[in-house]
């Protein structure tokens, strides 16, 4: 159930990504990171994808605050990496 949900959730973060590495649309980039980061965040750890949980937690952390673009891109590198991987596997 997860990996079917995972494929969604990658889409929506690669395409967040690529329009806020471009400045296009940011403020809707950054709903839709902290809206999927915080469904990761919620469901990976009790499905066995505790990393995964971690980092989405911390890209959701981020994102309250405001923190800027590049720690933001910095944190979500490796969630959507993740994500990424487990489909692949």
């Amino acid at each position: 159930m997860f990996r079917s949900m995972a494929v969604e959730r990658l889409d929506t973060l690669s395409s967040a990504w690529v329009r806020l590495d471009s400045g296009q649309n940011i403020r809707e980039a950054l709903d839709d990171i902290r809206m999927v980061a915080h469904k990761i965040a919620g469901t990976a750890a009790s499905l066995g994808h505790s990393n995964l949980g971690t980092q989405a937690a911390e890209v959701e952390r981020l994102s309250i605050e405001g923190a800027g673009r590049t720690a933001l891109m910095k944190a979500l590198r490796p969630l959507i990496a993740g994500l990424a991987e487990l489909l692949d596997d």
